[in-house]
């Protein structure tokens, strides 16, 4: 099976502290549940985050290795760039970080495009000799589409552009699968059991190509030199208000108000398959309103996502409420949650948006209830 992958700039820098061996190296893995582990009997083990931290950790056993999961089934990278600080930099420096959110991009080039370069330069911002890895998987709505038109998905084509722009090197599994399978080389049974997440023996199969990726990018000097200029500044953004700044506000930084009650700490008493926060600002009355002042030029909220959620109306800056419905088909079936951006393009600076509950409960919803998890602030 052809590996498809791009080496642009290489993982010089990555090379070159693991060729320096000793010392403590911080690998980070961001993207959704296909990075999380879902459909491994046993995500630490057979998952293909898993197997390429065995896979490094073999190839350089004088490296004391540490690796993030930042994974969160569900999610598009528009989310990843808003919690990356938390869920990546929290913990100090990363050398090495891989992203995948090619199948959980909905195929709109500027969120995509906008997400992706956010989570570039976030990474580049905080830490310049950071090495960085673009991971694009398949699912079955991209094969059908390589059967009928020869093409992959669209959103990596727009993660394409953002790796091209900062010279990010990239593996393309989705393309490997899909040439494959029309070759008759594989049967997408083989790799995956549902629509979009491998088995033990499709982790294995994407183990295998990660690790192709990696000899062939960790051992690649770009015209001829390993070092790099780390004190390079970022080229201009493909996107002027990409998500560079993004991150996430507690839920009790909103104004109190009545009709809503920040709950800390707080503990939901339904499954849900995400991690949740400790707290939450929940409102469940038509009308409850609330206000959130903020600095920045895009704004919007995490909700949990269920069976009982209402939607709302928000006004921005004082001005004419606006409805946005919350609830979704899923809803009625599983709780998870659901983020949801309500302003974009605003004049840096301070602003404000009032939130109220609307009056109108959703047709297949039992209840009016909002539980907002986060407020997502690009500052």
């Amino acid at each position: 099976m052809r590996v498809h992958y791009h080496r642009r700039d290489g993982l010089a820098l990555a090379a070159k502290k693991l060729r320096a061996g000793g010392g403590t190296y911080k690998v980070a893995f961001i993207g959704g549940s296909v990075t999380e582990g879902a459909g491994a009997s046993d995500a630490e083990r057979y998952s293909y985050r898993a197997l390429t931290g065995q896979y490094l950790a073999s190839r350089y056993p004088e490296v004391a290795f540490t690796f993030v999961n930042a994974a969160v089934g569900g999610t598009d990278s528009v989310y990843g760039a808003y919690r990356f600080r938390e869920h990546v930099l929290k913990t100090g420096p990363v050398d090495l970080l891989f992203v995948e959110f090619a199948v959980n991009d909905a195929g709109d080039r500027t969120a995509s495009v906008r997400a992706m370069e956010g989570i570039a330069r976030q990474a580049k911002r905080s830490n310049p000799r950071m090495a960085i890895g673009f991971i694009y998987s398949p699912n079955t709505a991209g094969l059908r589409l390589f059967r009928e038109q020869g093409r992959v998905q669209p959103a990596i084509g727009h993660h394409e552009e953002v790796a091209a722009h900062y010279g990010i090197p990239s593996l393309s599994i989705a393309r490997s699968i899909y040439e494959g399978i029309a070759a008759g080389e594989l049967r997408w049974e083989d790799y995956s059991g549902d629509e979009v997440h491998p088995h033990d023996a499709g982790f294995g199969l994407y183990g295998g190509l990660v690790e192709t990726f990696l000899r062939e990018t960790l051992g690649y000097r770009a015209d001829g030199d390993a070092d790099q200029d780390e004190t390079a500044g970022l080229p201009e953004p493909l996107e002027p208000s990409c998500y560079e700044h993004a991150g996430l506000l507690p839920p009790g930084t909103a104004e109190r108000a009545p009709g809503w009650r920040h709950e800390q700490p707080w503990r939901f008493e339904h499954v849900c398959y995400w991690k949740l926060p400790g707290e939450a600002l929940i409102g469940d009355t038509a009308g409850a309103a609330f206000r959130l002042r903020f600095q920045g030029t895009a704004a919007g909220i995490a909700v949990l996502a269920g069976m009982d959620l209402g939607d709302i109306e928000f006004a921005i800056d004082g001005g004419r409420y606006e409805p946005m419905r919350l609830f979704d088909s899923r809803c009625a079936s599983f709780y998870r949650p659901k983020i949801v951006l309500l302003a974009e393009g605003l004049v840096p600076g301070g602003h404000t948006i009032d939130i109220r509950i609307a009056a109108d409960m959703p047709a297949l919803s039992t209840g009016r209830c909002v539980r907002i998890l986060y407020f997502l602030v690009n500052a």
